[in-house]
């Protein structure tokens, strides 16, 4: 058995062994916590809408002075994230701030890939927000105008490589 094979194996073996409640609802487990991370597509919202429910169970999180972080996948930087609350029907102040793959991928960029080229493949220059924040963010990369220019390539959004 191959080794992740193996992990895979004793994960389900531990999942099999926990007993656990489920919860229908946050209502009641409110009090127990003091900060809620909620990731975003496909909990709070679908990327236009907020999901039914959703707003009122923000409300009421927030209404406990429980602390909100959201957690997301989105290759959007955290202020993005936090200024495009509104439009999905959320208060950006309710929020503590964001932790995107795209600000953490950013930051990694920036820290160990100074002075290197990069084959970029992004959302079309009139995306919200701009792709070129994202750049910005990575610091002093080069882009490379071709495959064998670069030093590693940048997949920044969906939809751009398939």
């Amino acid at each position: 058995m191959s080794d992740n094979a193996r992990e895979s194996s004793m994960g389900t073996e531990l999942i099999k062994n926990v007993s656990f409640t489920v919860h229908n609802t946050f209502k009641t487990i409110i009090p127990l916590y003091d900060a809620f991370i909620l990731d975003q597509f496909g909990v709070m919202h679908n990327g236009k809408n907020a999901l039914p429910g959703a707003t009122e169970a923000v409300d009421t999180i927030y209404s406990h002075d429980k602390k909100l972080i959201i957690l997301s996948n989105s290759s959007a930087g955290s202020k993005d994230t936090i200024e495009n609350l509104p439009k999905l029907g959320f208060k950006q102040d309710m929020f503590e701030g964001a932790i995107t793959s795209g600000e953490e991928a950013s930051k990694y960029i920036l820290e160990n890939y100074q002075g290197k080229r990069a084959l970029w493949f992004t959302w079309d220059k009139n995306t919200t927000p701009s792709p070129l924040s994202f750049l910005q963010k990575c610091g002093n990369i080069k882009l490379a105008v071709s495959e064998n220019d670069a030093d590693f390539i940048i997949a920044h959004g969906t939809k751009n490589i398939w």
